[in-house]
């Protein structure tokens, strides 16, 4: 799609959009935690009316200082999925999050979670072995993405 960017969401009302439309595609509050520790980022549409440009978004959080970054949630607007915006953002993120110095992303899946399974698989997160989810203290579900 033509007229998309990716940047990260920084003012107040860009993380209630951005709140907004995670809870729209059902990621629990939870997932976007405090301000000051959750990064999100989004894909936006230029040519779109005032508050309906944001299309994506994904929150993230540092788990450690060895580098690793949990995918707490992803989003894309309903009337524009299926359109390869999910893996861009994907993509964009793990390069942004490479440039801070990120070494792994991380995501979790829970219950059902077969579109969101494939996405991830598509843009190349493989599931942790158990003995690296038992050194890391995770519980099993755990996929991730070398940075």
């Amino acid at each position: 799609m033509t007229g998309i960017v990716f940047r990260r969401v920084r003012s107040p009302s860009e993380r209630q959009a951005a709140s907004r439309l995670l809870a729209a595609c059902g990621v629990p509050p939870p997932s976007v935690r405090s301000p000051g520790r959750s990064l999100l980022f989004g894909l936006w549409d230029l040519a779109a009316p005032d508050g309906d440009g944001l299309v994506a978004v994904a929150a993230t959080r540092p788990l450690d200082a060895a580098g690793s970054v949990e995918l707490c949630g992803i989003a894309v607007r309903a009337g524009l999925r299926r359109r390869g915006l999910g893996r861009r953002l994907l993509a964009e993120v793990a390069d942004a999050l490479r440039a801070d110095g990120a070494e792994r992303l991380l995501a979790r899946l829970e219950g059902a979670h077969g579109p969101a399974a494939a996405l991830l698989a598509r843009a190349g997160f493989v599931a942790t072995t158990e003995a690296e989810e038992e050194s890391a203290g995770m519980n099993l579900g755990w996929v991730y993405l070398e940075l």
